[in-house]
């Protein structure tokens, strides 16, 4: 796989791992104002986590995305 090639695909899989982080964000929002009965601690807290996480790799690999090798 040539290099051209290897950066589109890290810019495209970071741009979906920030829209992802972006979803759970506000599906965890949105769970937290209804009320179903879930335990809203332990909903931010993995939510939260999740979110983190999934915008930590988009941004890594958009950053990787942007070296020149």
């Amino acid at each position: 796989m040539d290099i051209e090639k290897r950066e589109l695909l890290f810019a495209e899989i970071g741009k979906f791992f920030l829209d992802i982080a972006k979803l759970i964000f506000g599906g965890t929002i949105l769970a937290g104002i209804m009320e179903i009965g879930v335990d809203k601690y332990l909903l931010f807290m993995i939510g939260g986590a999740l979110t983190v996480i999934f915008a930590m790799a988009g941004l890594l690999l958009m950053i990787l995305s942007k070296t020149k090798r």
